[in-house]
Parts: C-alpha cells; structure tokens; sequence
C-alpha cells in the first residue's frame, strides 16, 4: 500500500510550489495504476485546511474544489480514506516515545502509525519520519 503525506499530496495541487511538477507526474503516476492507496484522514484534514487558507497557499482553492479533488480521489476503487485500526493508542504513543518528543510529531506519528498497520510505503519528503523505526519513507518530489 502507499500512503501519501499531506505534503506531496498539496504540492500535486499548489502549482507556486518549486516541488508541484514532480509531485503531478507522481500523483497521476499512483492515481492511473491499481495498487491500494491509502489516505488517512489526518492527512485529507491537512490537505484541506492548507490548501484553503490563504495565509497558507499562494493560491488558494476553495472548500469546494478541495471536496471535488478529494471525491475524485475516492472515485478510485484502489484508494480509500484510513481510520487508525483498533488497538491503536498504545502503538500510537510507542512512536511518540521512540521519537523522543510529541508536540510537531503528533500528526507524523498519526500517520507513522497507519504506515506500520498496513505494511505501507510512506511517501513525503518530510524527514521526521526517518525518526520512526521501520518506516519505508520514499521522497517521490525530489
């Protein structure tokens, strides 16, 4: 499975950022074949609020063409939205704890976590994921 960070996700769609090309051909490289892509909801929540708000995105969209995108996303029978699994808050602090901090890590470790239960392949150029111990991170934009 692959997981997509917000972050790559937002620059497939933010076309200031330097990273927007690589991001595109990524995205529609991942959304045109058929293997299960995963998005955990934290990261459609961050997809969302950074691509709305204007102190945040250049050019921002509105709530409605971020739902289009994300409806279009869920169109694909390989992609769905991920809850984290039952059982998941003692994982979930594990992380926090191997990493050594909570505080900006939350979120990553939210994401961390799904990465762990589905045997996934996280792709984002975010290098606090390298602070999580068997993460497979792939940095798809550069």
């Amino acid at each position: 499975m692959i997981i997509p960070d917000a972050n790559i996700l937002i620059y497939a769609y933010d076309t200031a950022s330097p990273q927007h090309a690589a991001a595109k051909r990524w995205r529609e490289s991942v959304l045109s074949g058929t293997g299960p892509i995963g998005i955990p909801w934290v990261v459609m929540l961050a997809f969302t609020r950074i691509l709305t708000h204007p102190a945040l995105c250049e050019n921002p969209l509105s709530t409605e063409q971020v739902r289009k995108i994300v409806e279009q996303w869920l169109a694909h029978p390989h992609l769905r939205l991920l809850n984290p699994a039952e059982g998941s808050l003692g994982p979930f602090y594990d992380l926090l704890q191997e990493a050594g901090m909570g505080g900006n890590l939350i979120t990553g470790a939210v994401i961390a976590l799904h990465t762990r239960q589905h045997g996934a392949t996280l792709y984002s150029n975010d290098r606090d994921f390298d602070r999580f111990s068997g993460i497979r991170r792939v940095n798809p934009a550069g």
